[in-house]
């Protein structure tokens, strides 16, 4: 667990005594850094000075910390219809069409690669056939009938809530949370992200009025009415009597079932025996009314809080299904399977209950293991996810077969790729959709790949995912949902207002509509089949409810569509039309987010590869525990968890996961090596070589420094300390050069770990760094030896001037960087003869939000404030500092050279900046007080590199603020090219503000690895990696475009309400004082001009490389008592290297995403996918044995076989195309 200290501030002094004293080394064990407890801020500080001191270097990679998401969203509350038409029972109310596919419609940003191409006209025919508009024109009239009852209105709206910002003070959260306070005068229903109404609609007899494309939506805002407060509390079952409801044939699961166990002959006495409801009509308006429940594994509580209330509910949802075959047939147990193990972890006895229940279809499980946010944990996060659910669903009975992904916020262009690639073919959610979706769409549409043919059916919860939760109970939300005391009257009222709201503001078109009974963290409402027995009486024979199920609901969804025109939409869907997007999660504890990919950058770049091959060779089946690691990743996944939007308790534990998965990943190398160990051939001509295995995951030659830290035989103690050694590559590689930075040190004590004891032993340790240029895919046997490496150059040298003794300058004949005295630097590029100035601008700003969004100050926006109310600007900081442009007294600078040799070169630019300490909720503006806050660049140039390599240190002691660096590009395109989930998007560099929207959409936007702008001529790019942030701006008083990148978000609460970029609370309003992220943090980071277009410049390669985990593992045994080592050098029979997977072939190159052991232990599974817009024909070779190869999907069910011919097999990867191996 990360410890919560507050950073000793520094106090006034005068300027920085001297730089860091030492380099980066490389990109592996940061030191470690938590978020302050919220101790006190203590007297103000003085400006008159930088703090005297800087820091030690960079660490090798980036660093920890703690993290805090979202609720659902919540239903407006609805009104009535402005008028009501009388309901005629013997009226018919659908006719089938029979229509052909609708053209497709592609999202704004997506573009092709050629900078000038005109946009591709892919929007959708705005005119269906004669039959389908009658088809439609029926549904609107069955809509308009059954609403005809006029419902009393919901509760007036909420009070204000607290005003005050966050306490400086607390030392983390209550041990007892007070609901009732920490939601407010909202009730419960802070849980929910939108608590807006929708206004009252033109009346059902009038004409609907003619959509307007995509592009210009315009629509009419309903009025607040008010949020509808629904918790749930779990309270001792009373006995009702209810009638039983007529279900239809549940649909088969994907999984083959064995037959169920019977049920318990004797049930829990407290579960009620419910009747069965009355028979359902004839109508073609089907109700599918679905009980279910979002878990939240944790979120304002942590995990073990809400699983001592899980616990309880799912005791109680066994006794009711098991008692209540017919009344209660099913429950959907929100899509993941986690809960299933950890409620067993409790109920171990309830196993075989449990899986009676999921085996005969009636409890759905999967299928993902926990729902993530899709964003942050990437492409292959999101398959072993995947993966993970349906192991973990198969081994209790089944696996659900609807991609049901209801709250993350917003969905990848990619998901219908993966869905697809994991045998799912229907997409149920709730946030992300615009305008379209309703006017165009109207509620159903087929969701495209970015491949333009991979495709699944998409359908939007109206208005979202809890729409029917505590049914009955709309005038009491706190109460236990077990009583048997519902109000049939209000639970009419509000299906009525969801049917208006389907008709009027959403044109749903399906014969079956959807309601989720349920909402966050709520138990099985056992008045349900009353409850649809009273709506099935209220609504006639226009309309027929009954339980059912996702998969029942998709089911019969296609059975409706057969070939009717169905609009088609591709791209992400990360709109705020009806719903919160809360897109400051991407930036929210970035520190998290960067070890979230450091975490499983070990596991896909190093323990992977290198178990494949150990695997292949003949070495031990360690599948089990890659799994538990991989397990450990994936319970830090879930949105409320990476997004960095729960509590710091919450943060704290996802800390101790990644942890854990790098503690098990550290036993898998190890033992990995240890069986590469004795198939390689480690021979060696002179015998006091030490060996050692260079490890490239990538299947291209990569360029970089290894870290090596390592004890050698007492043998080599005869040698001096400081003596210069050098590596030899035991197998030659064209073009491969290798330079050592290390020395022999003096004999060190240390503990050495066997199969089954440790000892201490004093040897020597080689330290330092190896400079490698282009390594060959795959692991490499080489040696360590007293010497000098070549003195031969891959390219230019590297080379520094100055005047009077400064480092005013670096340059390596590709690019040159100048460095300012302001902190910032130039980059020139010898390409393009372009000069990028003023890079590494600093920019602070006030942080009025909270976890969920970044908010300007000084625009305090009415709390409860709905759709009805525009937010007419889009409101910008009121207290924007440039470091640059602030007064002398308030920042220091300087510029030191740390590093200077031929091959490489780093310079240390370091900035002390005072800031105020904080945002004032009271006056809405920043502080009078100040402190020093330090950001620490280390510069490096390679040899042979265009990309400008950058490791940041900031140590923060400010609150609520959002500290960003700027790149002025001088540039001024319409796209921003971003890498996203198996894809490179393109964005509009300005983002549209439409008032009118739920949550208009903001500037700031996601990427994932790198960033860029271009033009004919060529662009800037800046690499980061993992899950990022970034924003298009005007530069300050130049012409030309900024591409600006969030370092660091400080903000001290979970949620409140009450500010600029969001009308009402995201979540409960709690304070999260780990969110300020106070302390050192890391981010490492490069920049690289390019020419040309980014595919050909290779720019997604470049990224991946800058990303890559390659590895220098120790290839000798372990040391005796007596220093010497037990394993003479092998003379193994798989020679000097092996490449896992290799890539042959020109052009832009596709990725690499996995190389890993199959699931099953039966070979070796390989995942490519082709970001770019242009096919790529090459070959995919390995070194592995192989035998056999096949086509397989993302589960690695085997397909179609491939030839392969000398080790490899030849390949067309597709445009934006994800393709996945199995071979032996």
């Amino acid at each position: 667990m990360a410890r919560k200290r507050r950073v000793k501030k520094s106090g006034p002094g005068g300027p920085p005594s001297g730089p860091a004293s030492g380099p980066p080394s490389s990109k592996s064990g940061p030191p470690s850094r938590g978020p302050p407890s919220g101790s006190s801020r203590g007297p103000p500080k003085s400006s008159r000075g930088p703090p005297s001191g800087g820091s030690r270097g960079p660490p090798s990679g980036p660093s920890s910390g703690p993290p805090m998401s979202g609720g659902p969203p919540s239903m407006p509350a609805m009104g009535p219809p402005a008028s009501t038409v009388p309901i005629d029972p013997e009226e018919e109310v659908f006719s089938a069409d029979e229509d052909s596919v609708e053209e497709i419609e592609r999202h704004d940003g997506e573009e092709s690669d050629e900078i000038d191409d005109e946009e591709e006209n892919l929007d959708s025919d705005d005119e269906d056939s004669e039959e389908d508009s009658a088809d439609s024109i029926e549904m609107d009239d069955a809509l308009a009938m059954v609403s005809s009852t006029t419902p009393s209105g919901p509760p007036a709206g909420p009070p204000s809530g607290p005003s005050g910002g966050p306490p400086s003070g607390p030392s983390g959260p209550p041990q007892a949370l007070d609901m009732a306070a920490a939601f407010g005068a909202f009730g419960m229903s802070a849980l929910n992200d939108d608590s807006s109404s929708t206004e009252e609609e033109e009346s059902a007899d009038e004409p609907e009025p003619e959509t307007e494309p995509e592009t210009e939506p315009e629509e009419e805002e309903p009025e607040s009415s008010g949020p509808t407060v629904e918790h749930i509390q779990a309270d001792p079952r009373d006995e009702v009597e209810i009638e039983v409801v007529e279900i239809g044939e549940l649909s088969p699961l994907r999984k083959p079932l064995r037959n169920a166990a019977p049920p318990p002959a004797e049930p829990v006495l407290e579960t009620p025996v419910l009747e069965a409801a009355s028979e359902m009509g004839e109508s073609k308006l089907v109700g599918h009314i679905v009980p279910h429940t979002h878990w939240d594994r944790a979120w304002y509580l942590p995990f073990q809080q809400f699983r001592y209330k899980l616990v309880e509910i799912v005791d109680d949802l066994l006794d009711l299904m098991e008692k209540n075959p017919e009344s209660f047939p099913t429950f959907e147990l929100d899509g993941q399977t986690v809960v299933i193990e950890d409620y067993l972890e409790v109920r171990p006895e309830n196993r075989e209950r449990l899986t009676s229940l999921v085996e005969s279809g009636r409890l759905s499980i999967g299928p993902w293991y926990v729902l993530p946010d899709e964003y942050i944990v990437g492409g292959e996060g999101l398959v072993r996810n995947l993966i993970a659910g349906n192991r973990v669903a198969s081994a209790y009975g089944g696996c659900s077969n609807v991609g049901y992904v209801p709250d993350p916020f917003g969905h990848v262009g990619q998901l219908p790729a993966i869905l697809q690639g994991c045998g799912l073919d229907t997409f149920i959610f709730t946030r992300g959709a615009g305008p379209w979706v309703a006017e165009e769409a109207k509620g159903i549409f087929y969701w495209q790949a970015a491949d333009s043919e991979t495709e699944v059916l998409a359908i939007k919860q109206i208005p979202d995912y809890p729409n029917l939760m505590a049914w009955g109970f709309e005038d009491r939300q706190l109460d236990s949902k077990n009583s048997p005391n519902i109000n049939i009257d209000t639970a009419m009222a509000k299906m009525e207002r969801l049917l208006d709201m389907a008709k009027k503001t959403y044109n749903w078109r399906p014969e079956d509509m959807l309601f989720g009974q349920g909402s966050d963290h709520t138990a099985p409402q056992t008045t349900l089949p009353k409850l649809i027995t009273a709506a099935n009486d209220h609504f006639g024979k226009k309309i027929q409810f009954k339980h059912s199920s996702f998969s029942q609901f998709t089911s019969d969804i296609k059975s409706w569509i057969g070939r009717k025109k169905i609009h088609r939409y591709q791209g992400e869907l990360h709109d705020g039309w009806d719903r919160n997007i809360l897109s400051g999660v991407f930036s929210a504890r970035l520190y998290l987010k960067r070890l979230n990919d450091k975490t499983m950058r070990t596991l896909t770049d190093r323990v992977e590869p290198l178990s494949a091959a150990a695997r292949a060779y003949g070495g031990r089946d360690r599948q089990e525990r890659l799994n538990l690691a991989w397990r450990e990743v994936l319970r830090a996944h879930p949105h409320d968890d990476v997004c960095g939007c729960s509590v710091d308790a919450v943060h704290d534990d996802n800390e101790v996961m990644f942890k854990h998965a790098t503690e098990i990943s550290t036993m898998l190398v190890d033992d990995a090596t240890n069986d590469l160990i004795s198939a390689f051939n480690l021979h060696h001509v002179d015998r006091d070589a030490v060996p050692i295995l260079l490890h490239n995951p990538l299947p291209i030659a990569w360029s970089g420094t290894l870290p090596v830290d390592m004890a050698l035989p007492a043998y080599r103690c005869y040698l001096e300390a400081g003596t210069q050694l050098k590596v030899e590559l035991s197998k030659p590689a064209d073009g491969c050069i290798i330079q050592t930075m290390a020395a022999l040190t003096e004999p060190q004590f240390g503990l050495h770990v066997h199969a089954d004891r440790a000892i201490n032993v004093e040897l020597p340790r080689v330290q330092g760094a190896v400079l490698v240029h282009n390594l060959p895919p795959g692991i490499h046997v080489a040696h360590i030896l007293p010497g000098h490496g070549p003195q031969n150059l891959p390219a230019k040298p590297v080379k520094t001037g100055g005047r009077q003794g400064r480092t005013d300058w670096m340059e390596n004949g590709l690019v040159r960087v100048q460095f300012g005295r302001d902190g910032r630097f130039d980059v020139i590029d010898s390409g393009t003869k372009r000069t990028y100035t003023g890079l590494g601008r600093l920019e602070s700003s006030e942080d009025a939000g909270d976890s969920y969004d970044w908010s300007a100050g000084g625009h305090p926006v009415e709390v409860g404030t709905g759709r009805g109310s525009k937010m007419e600007k889009r409101a910008k900081a009121v207290d924007r500092r440039i470091c640059d442009l602030d007064d002398s007294d308030k920042r220091s600078t300087s510029v030191t050279l740390m590093m200077e040799n031929e091959w490489l070169t780093t310079v240390l630019v370091q900035v002390h900046w005072s800031l105020p300490t904080s945002f004032d909720d009271a006056t809405q503006k920043r502080t009078a007080e100040e402190d020093w806050v330090t950001v620490e660049h280390y510069v490096t140039l390679r040899t042979g590199s265009r990309l400008v390599e950058i490791e940041t240190m900031i140590n923060n002691t400010c609150e609520d603020h959002r500290l960003r660096v700027c790149l002025p590009t001088g540039l001024t395109p319409k796209k921003v090219w971003s890498g996203g989930v198996y894809d490179v998007l393109s964005r509009l560099t300005s983002i549209p503000h439409e008032s009118d929207w739920e949550q208009p959409s903001v500037p700031t936007q996601h990427f994932s690895q790198f960033v860029s702008m271009q033009d004919r001529l060529g662009g800037l790019a800046a690499i980061v990696p993992g899950s990022n942030e970034y924003e298009v701006a005007k530069t300050d008083g130049k012409d030309g475009l900024d591409l600006r990148i969030t370092m660091l978000r400080a903000t001290g609460w979970l949620s409140r309400d009450g500010f600029a970029s969001r009308r009402n609370r995201a979540g409960p309003c709690y304070p999260a004082p780990g969110a300020q992220c106070q302390g050192q943090s890391w981010m490492r980071w490069g920049i690289l001009p390019y020419e040309g277009m980014w595919a050909q410049a290779g720019v997604h390669e470049a990224a991946e490389k800058f990303a890559a985990n390659a590895t220098l593992l120790p290839a000798h045994g372990k040391p005796q008592l007596n220093g010497f080592f037990d394993d003479p050098l092998s003379k193994g029979i798989r020679g000097r290297s092996a490449a896992p997977v290799r890539f042959v072939g020109e052009g832009p190159r596709p990725l690499l995403s996995a190389c890993k052991p199959a699931e099953d232990g039966d070979g070796t599974v390989v995942r490519i996918h082709n970001p770019t817009k242009h096919e790529w024909t090459g070959r995919i070779e390995t070194d592995l044995p192989l035998f056999e190869c096949n086509e397989c999907d993302m589960l690695e069910i085997i397909g179609k076989a491939v030839d392969i011919t000398d080790q490899g097999w030849d390949v067309s990867i597709g445009s934006k195309k994800i393709v996945t191996f199995r071979f032996k």
